[in-house]
């Protein structure tokens, strides 16, 4: 058995069951219950969660290479009907977003239903369309007050809890975006590659954001998260109090409203902190037949990689920016670029930093933040 949980009782009922190879990370004290104890790289616990889990793999001696979560349900096999939506009440028309406003994980992480409910009517007005929450069984509650809210002047369908899994991915297929919590119907919005909105409250979108081609993650600075706390302990949920509606639907707007991505992109690898613009000095320079890699600009500082991009002919909105320094991740981010923070587990301050961007993904080393920029360059 290859165990995947962290917990001690995970690794006690193979051990009692005395299968002979119990293989899985040593942690929680439960290294004489396994036959390999696998020691944790620190940089996997501050990179997304998918990476400590392959990385797992690779240490056991398994190919582990990564590869974008992808779901084609035209293709997909042993799956019961999964376009079949004869069951439900017909889809209202002009359907084009979804909301998911229930959080199995528990109610801290649930932004609250009114102010979705405001989001979700802001976007409908502007866009002229309609609106289908989705969820489970668990978010019936969340739903409805999400409906009650949007009022009777919103086409809307409340449909959460009366879907099978396979029925709300087929309606995750069909809207044009999805807006949600941290939760797994993210993960299946951006697995069917629809644009995702997530607001994040009380876990890290580092370690847990959804793997999305395009995604728009929304979270607000504030001191006590990531707590991961089920129930907020405080009278009042900080983390969710300056994510707006009106802003959030702005934001949202914009993130909708951006132009196809079609020009030639690079990688901007910062294999060192960005040099002072004041005293520059240039970085090491990557050559990749696949990428133009560039590290520094050495006559005028980092700023001045916008304007060397045009020169060359590059779309930045089409480019990378990697680095381990949360402020070189800034300026490619206000250059419309996307970001990989490269994780160090000796620099506990940069992954802070990286939180109040957050970057578009959180990788381990530069080989794994490769992988998953070529699967980008795929889509």
């Amino acid at each position: 058995t290859i165990l995947l949980q962290n917990a001690f009782s995970a690794a006690l009922a193979p051990f009692l069951a005395r299968l002979p190879q119990r293989q899985g990370y040593a942690r929680n004290g439960r290294g004489p219950l396994l036959s390999r104890a696998v020691p944790i790289d620190p940089r996997s616990r501050l990179a997304h969660e998918t990476f400590y889990y392959l990385d797992l793999l690779a240490k056991l001696g398994f190919p582990a290479p990564y590869s974008a979560p992808r779901l084609d349900l035209n293709k997909a096999q042993n799956l019961p009907n999964p376009l079949d939506l004869k069951s439900l009440p017909p889809l209202p028309p002009g359907f084009a977003l979804a909301l998911a406003p229930g959080a199995a994980y528990g109610e801290a992480k649930r932004y609250p239903a009114k102010d979705f409910a405001q989001i979700a009517r802001e976007l409908a007005k502007s866009l002229d369309l309609a609106v289908v929450i989705v969820g489970g069984p668990a978010e019936r509650e969340a739903a409805q007050e999400t409906l009650a809210a949007l009022g009777p002047d919103i086409k809307a369908l409340n449909l959460a809890g009366q879907t099978t899994l396979t029925q709300a991915m087929a309606i995750l297929a069909q809207c044009e975006a999805l807006v949600a919590n941290d939760s797994g119907l993210a993960h299946l919005a951006g697995a069917l590659n629809k644009p995702v909105v997530v607001l994040f409250g009380p876990t890290n979108p580092l370690t847990t954001g959804p793997l999305a081609s395009r995604r728009l993650v929304l979270r607000e600075p504030v001191p006590c998260a990531p707590c991961r706390h089920r129930v907020c302990p405080r009278a009042e949920r900080i983390c969710f109090q300056g994510l707006r509606p009106t802003r959030v639907a702005q934001k949202i707007l914009e993130f909708l409203g951006q132009s196809p991505v079609q020009g030639r992109p690079a990688l901007f690898w910062a294999d060192q902190p960005p040099p002072d613009p004041q005293n520059p000095k240039p970085g090491r320079p990557l050559a990749d037949p696949a990428l133009l890699t560039i590290a520094y600009e050495p006559q005028a500082g980092y700023e001045v990689f916008g304007q060397k991009a045009q020169n060359l002919g590059l779309d930045l909105r089409a480019s990378f920016w990697m680095a381990e320094d949360p402020d070189f991740l800034a300026l490619g981010r206000r250059l419309g670029g996307r970001t990989i923070f490269l994780a160090n587990a000796d620099k506990p301050a940069n992954f802070q930093a990286a939180l109040n961007l957050p970057p578009d993904l959180a990788a381990p080393s530069p080989r794994r933040a490769l992988e998953w920029l070529q699967e980008q360059l795929a889509d």
